[in-house]
């Protein structure tokens, strides 16, 4: 299948946030393990996808006729409201990140935080975690959970109570 990403414009004939190749990237800098068959990831991160668009997230579709969930119309955030033609970063980055999330539970791994990258010269840097601020985004590394956060409706856990009988 072939990957179509939504650009910002609320395309109708969208199915990924993301290209292919941003998920090789993410393999190839910070060593996450994916399928190795191209076909095997092109179907894990149109999953990942997936998962994303059956998610609650803040405001509306941007324009009723897209296939995704992002865009947005009046999505705020903290105390600013987003572009409807915005597609977050962690949005982004979540989903390569909730693609490598899929493919470590069902081959029974668990995902190490990277402490060095790989850059495209052979080079190994430490990742610097050392970045004070108030409103940090999270790095591009981060678990999934942690990208998608400030973007959904109800983040972190609720009450569920049951009845007695």
């Amino acid at each position: 299948m072939q990957i179509i990403v939504e650009d910002g414009k609320g395309r109708p004939d969208a199915n990924s946030f993301v290209p292919l190749e941003k998920l090789t990237f993410y393999r190839d800098y910070y060593g996450f393990r994916i399928p190795e068959a191209e076909a095997d990831q092109v179907e894990l991160l149109l999953r990942a996808a997936a998962d994303i668009n059956g998610r609650q997230w803040k405001g509306r579709k941007a324009n009723p006729e897209q296939a995704m969930a992002w865009p947005r119309r009046d999505c705020k955030i903290e105390y600013q409201t987003l572009s409807e033609t915005f597609v977050p970063f962690e949005l982004e980055w979540g989903q390569v990140r909730l693609a490598v999330e899929l493919y470590a539970a069902e081959q029974g791994f668990q995902i190490e935080e990277p402490t060095h990258c790989n850059e495209p010269n052979g080079r190994r840097t430490r990742l610097n975690r050392d970045t004070p601020g108030l409103r940090m985004r999270p790095p591009p590394y981060a678990p999934s959970r942690t990208q998608f956060a400030d973007y959904l409706v109800m983040r972190g856990l609720s009450i569920v109570r049951s009845r007695e009988l």
